[in-house]
């Protein structure tokens, strides 16, 4: 029995950390003995806990980050940190006698060193999007890193494995499953919008609060561009309250009296604007939502896997995203879903309006396509091939 850490930074429940939760319910544990390092206690040590798998706090675990230039000074005082705690992270290795170091994301790549300096197996799971041309110091240094101290990498779509083509011989792509079977629960349209939802047409939009995915932007489009008071706009892990709590909290609120506004504080504000907007919390539990739904729309400002998308798609509902290599390749080479120009406004109205009036077409084309992304997206498929990789690199 190989005992394998698997690590990551955040105690949330969402995105990264909600495969990590699918990863430890796939991995063998015939074979390996899962352990979890998290930064700090919260609701994902709890889920964790749930499936009688044991959690490690790292305290003061550090990260570097991905997409911001390496001559920022935030961005070097991130890699002095994460290199401060490195002798910390191997005492947690040889304390808990760990063989395998998962490391769930690129924020973590620097303690791939250690751990292979302590004697384990490697495994680095590349999910993010990191631009040829940009941040070329950290991109080198993040390959010499990977190419030397992993015994394995591990990406979630095409474009994460090509980043990485010096290590084309230990790299496979695992998709982040989707498994919809216990995400249903039963949704009440009318009561979300006080009024019945019959003739009304409901786009989701499920980027929360997060600036990256375009919340303002969304709802902005929506209150000046889609008038027809047949639609109705629900942002899923939006609020309506902005709290200004502690020190930074009156700092924001000095700086809203004189006009310079928060990004949360401008979202709760357009919100309140338009009467057929309305907002709920973030949930596992999608399903209903989305196949209610008259569609969904995306307004990444990046690009960025969107699982949501495919997810979706997979459920047989039309999506407006914008045009990435991810978002093509989650849907069917483009075939399941209406794709704008990033960051486009206008084009994404165009999207919106050509699904409008071919709304039976599109509908079909997802439906058609829909097979295809179940297939790349397939639990017993992907989870094959995560163990597959894991049980190789132990020999």
């Amino acid at each position: 029995m190989k005992r394998i850490l698997f690590v990551h930074q955040v105690s949330v429940v969402g995105g990264a950390s909600y495969c990590m939760l699918s990863i430890l319910k796939g991995i063998d544990r015939d074979f390996f003995e899962p352990v979890v390092a998290l930064r700090q206690e919260g609701p994902l040590a709890d889920e964790i806990r749930r499936l009688n798998i044991e959690v490690l706090i790292f305290d003061g675990m550090q990260t570097v980050p991905y997409n911001k230039s390496f001559l920022h000074y935030k961005t070097i005082y991130s890699y002095a940190k994460v290199t401060r705690v490195q002798e910390k992270f191997a005492k947690l290795l040889k304390t808990s006698r760990i063989d395998v170091v998962y490391l769930n994301n690129m924020m973590l790549y620097p303690y791939l060193k250690t751990a292979k300096m302590c004697g384990c197996k490697t495994i680095i799971h590349v999910r993010e999007h990191w631009p040829e041309n940009e941040h070329q110091i950290q991109m080198n240094f993040a390959r010499k890193v990977v190419k030397q101290y992993s015994d394995a990498v591990l990406a979630i779509n095409r474009y994460s494995a090509s980043m990485f083509p010096e290590c084309a011989d230990k790299t496979t792509i695992v998709y982040d499953w989707i498994d919809l079977k216990n995400r249903y629960e039963k949704v009440d349209f009318d009561k979300i919008f006080d009024e019945s939802t019959e003739n009304l047409k409901i786009i989701l939009f499920t980027g929360g609060l997060a600036r990256i995915k375009g919340t303002l932007e969304v709802i902005r489009l929506f209150s000046n561009k889609i008038l027809g008071e047949e639609y109705r706009l629900l942002l899923m892990g939006a609020g309506l309250d902005y709290r200004f709590t502690g020190l930074s909290g009156k700092i924001k609120k000095i700086l809203v009296r004189i006009g310079v506004k928060p990004y949360g504080f401008k979202v709760v504000e357009a919100i309140k604007k338009d009467y057929r907007v309305r907002v709920v919390p973030a949930t596992y539990n999608i399903v209903d939502y989305v196949k209610k739904s008259y569609c969904v729309i995306s307004y990444f400002t990046i690009p960025h896997a969107n699982l949501g998308m495919a997810e979706a798609i997979e459920l047989g509902t039309i999506v407006i995203a914008p045009k990435t290599d991810e978002a093509i390749e989650y849907s069917n080479n483009g075939e399941a879903a209406l794709l704008y120009t990033l960051k486009d406004e206008e084009d994404l109205i165009r999207k919106f309006n050509y699904m409008v009036n071919n709304y039976e077409q599109v509908k079909d084309r997802v439906l058609t396509n829909s097979d295809a992304i179940q297939n790349m997206f397939s639990p017993e498929a992907n989870i094959k091939r995560l163990n597959t990789v894991c049980k190789s690199i132990c020999g």
